[in-house]
């Protein structure tokens, strides 16, 4: 069997594997008993509908705004999955809904009189209802909002810090400027943001922890899984973080800068893969199981988050304004003139930064790959231009990766690089 062949097998297997794994996961938490989830879910509810469905913590504020619409509805398919038919249930993910109120009123509806789910959300895996379940047996809504927030600052603590005992101080400043400029704090407060940037810390956390054993292969297979982990999790929301932060941290860890494009190249394509494949093995498994093509249902979907029209905007126009939007959000542009100052001053010392510590001898290919690699969020909101205006209050968090990018890029072609991180063997 030639190399090409093992290669194919590989990732096939890792595939099969994978999937059937988050599958079987995601069915055995849909085997808990109703009534063990039953307490804490009456109290999440009973929480999610005291506020607002989409309410600012800071006023006026977008970039503050907090998601218990979507929370309430993945509350609402963890109750209603059937316990006798896992399977069955989590492919059709349904729910209660009625037009008349809002979705934490529809939740609170359905756990208190027992309405039945009549409406189906099968699109998406909800796979992080496999571990918001088990938690809801322990803890109500807020408790795991904690719990995700400590997990979330662990996770952060750990790449910072192994990124600094590694004296490689440039990317552990790009992913906590990052964090801090698309305003992370707020994230632990909806379920809906948490999945992407936990999952984005812990996949820059393994690459750190590979990279310090000098494991070079495996990178794509890794990218793979962990696409494919992405869209089991996500709800369409910032996934390209799971991407770019752990394969910008691998580029600039990379002892041999003359792979720099291979290994982007190939980890973009196999993350690209696992993440599209996996998708599309939801509407696969559920057309097999409903006998039934959903295909067509999930196309109308897919229609809807790149189309869709603003008056006063032509098509093109429409793109622009997704991505000007997305841009307006991160801190601390949303603070008046005075965050406007500051932004631009911050802008002006990176530009200062370039102009007096520029070097010669900088790798041009390595600024190239990483700027490209930073430019994949806009890409993104160019596509999905419709999704990402109408909810640019949690898209617009995908930019810590491009400011992840803009540091790394200064790092490299300035002089500082030398007092920031060892030098690269040619």
């Amino acid at each position: 069997m030639n190399r090409f062949a093992k290669t194919i097998i590989k990732y096939i297997t890792g595939f099969v594997v994978t999937a059937a794994l988050l599958t079987a996961i995601l069915c055995l938490a849909a085997k808990i008993p109703t009534q063990a989830i039953y307490k804490h879910t009456l109290e999440s509810a009973k929480y999610l509908s005291a506020g607002e469905s989409f309410g600012y913590v800071i006023e006026k504020k977008k970039s503050t705004m907090i998601d218990r619409y979507s929370d309430a509805i993945l509350l609402n398919i963890a109750w209603n999955y059937d316990t006798g038919y896992p399977l069955r249930s989590t492919m059709l993910s349904a729910y209660y809904f009625n037009p008349d109120h809002d979705e934490p009123e529809n939740l609170l509806l359905s756990v208190s009189d027992g309405l039945e789910a009549n409406q189906q959300y099968m699109r998406y895996w909800h796979g992080s209802i496999a571990i918001v379940r088990p938690l809801l047996m322990i803890m109500p809504i807020r408790g795991i909002y904690i719990l995700n927030a400590v997990i979330l600052l662990l996770l952060f603590l750990a790449v910072v810090i192994l990124l600094i005992r590694m004296r490689q101080t440039v990317p552990a400043l790009g992913i906590t400027l990052g964090i801090v400029m698309t305003a992370w704090w707020f994230v632990p407060l909806s379920l809906e943001y948490t999945w992407t940037c936990s999952l984005s810390l812990a996949a820059t956390l393994a690459v750190i922890c590979i990279s310090r054993k000098d494991r070079t292969a495996g990178y794509e297979l890794f990218f793979m899984i962990t696409g494919m982990v992405t869209i089991f999790l996500d709800f369409l929301t910032t996934e390209t973080l799971t991407l770019l932060f752990p394969l910008l941290t691998l580029l600039w860890l990379g002892k041999d800068k003359f792979d720099t494009v291979k290994t982007a190249l190939t980890s973009v394509f196999t993350w690209g893969v696992g993440y599209t494949l996996m998708w599309i093995t939801k509407w696969l498994l559920a057309s097999l199981v409903f006998n039934e093509n959903v295909i067509p249902y999930v196309k109308s979907h897919i229609e809807e988050r790149i189309g869709g029209e603003v008056i006063g905007f032509t098509p093109f126009q429409y793109m622009l304004e997704a991505v000007r939007l997305n841009i307006s959000h991160i801190f601390p542009l949303e603070y008046g003139y005075i965050g406007i100052i500051a932004f631009v001053l911050l802008i002006s010392l990176a530009i200062y930064l370039v102009v007096r510590f520029h070097q010669n001898g900088y790798d041009k290919l390595f600024v190239v790959t990483v700027s490209l690699s930073g430019l994949i969020p806009f890409v993104r909101y160019l596509v999905l231009h419709n999704h990402s205006y109408r909810h640019s209050f949690f898209t617009y968090r995908a930019l810590a990766s491009t400011i992840l990018a803009i540091v790394m890029i200064i790092g490299e072609i300035t002089e500082i690089t030398s007092l920031t991180r060892e030098k690269k063997q040619k």
